[in-house]
């Protein structure tokens, strides 16, 4: 038995199935068949988006309706894979407590706002924070408020696409000082970045998945290093999901069970060695 509890891996499809319920089912199971253990979505609603604001038509188009949660849930359960989304509102909590969720998502944007961290707190069992774009003393009062139950926070750089010069992976280290439950929120391409965090020892990795890279976007702010409405261009296809798996499993095996005895080929070894060479007392 591994002496670590077993990184799950998250496939992020977030708004990317482009509001087409056929397209996120053919992306869970694309997901699923590339062994990850979770796929996520965001559930916003696209009322609380300010009228003013340029991209509000395509969020009113992307947005999960309760009929596609459900639809999109069941999926999943078919599958054998979770089903995990970021809630971004109070109002949703009600509707995805119903949904069955035990855990749920919290946006980068959402850790400062503690009434609503202390609300999700108190309706799920788990609550898996992002921890990008925020102060020392934010995560820690966030954190103040999550150790009363079942939490993680994740790692995170708010940089769409995260240069590997910036993935500032040693921020991992300062929160395993504050709680031993951590996870990567990875915006670098490729596996990189997500191979290194699992040495510094965490809970789960998330990257954001699509089926094509060369998918359009649908916002106005690409090429800025802010995220757009969906991620294709910024995610990385089932390939890189299926190798990272593979890592994860060799990190698993070589981690061993972290046992002090020594196996039989070391006493061997050592009966055959010890002294050939000297008479060392």
């Amino acid at each position: 038995m591994s002496m670590v509890q077993v990184p799950k891996i998250i496939a992020e499809i977030a708004s990317s199935h482009n509001g087409d319920t056929e397209l996120a089912k053919k992306m869970i199971l694309a997901a699923k068949n590339a062994g990850v253990d979770i796929v996520k979505f965001q559930s916003w609603q696209s009322k609380n988006v300010r009228d003013t604001d340029p991209d509000k038509k395509r969020y009113e188009s992307l947005e999960l309706s309760d009929e596609a949660h459900v639809i999109l849930k069941k999926e999943c359960d078919r599958l054998g894979v979770e089903f995990l989304t970021t809630c971004y509102d109070v109002a949703r909590i009600p509707f995805l407590k119903k949904l069955g969720l035990k855990k749920i998502k919290v946006s980068s944007t959402d850790l400062k706002h503690f009434d609503f961290l202390k609300k999700l707190r108190a309706n799920f069992h788990e609550v898996i924070v992002s921890t990008g774009m925020s102060t020392e003393e934010e995560i820690k009062k966030a954190y103040s408020i999550l150790k009363k139950g079942k939490f993680t926070l994740m790692h995170c750089v708010s940089v769409y696409p995260c240069p590997l010069e910036k993935a500032n992976l040693g921020k991992l280290t300062w929160l395993k000082k504050l709680t031993p439950h951590v996870g990567y929120s990875d915006h670098v391409l490729g596996n990189v970045a997500a191979i290194l965090s699992l040495g510094i020892g965490i809970e789960y990795i998330e990257k954001h998945f699509t089926l094509d890279r060369n998918t359009p976007q649908t916002a106005h702010t690409v090429g800025k290093g802010i995220a757009p409405i969906t991620t294709h261009s910024i995610a990385d296809e089932p390939p890189v999901f299926k190798d990272l798996v593979e890592w994860r499993n060799k990190y698993v095996i070589a981690i061993g069970t972290g046992s002090l005895k020594l196996l039989p080929e070391e006493k061997l070894t050592r009966q055959k060695y010890t002294g050939r060479l000297g008479q060392n007392k």
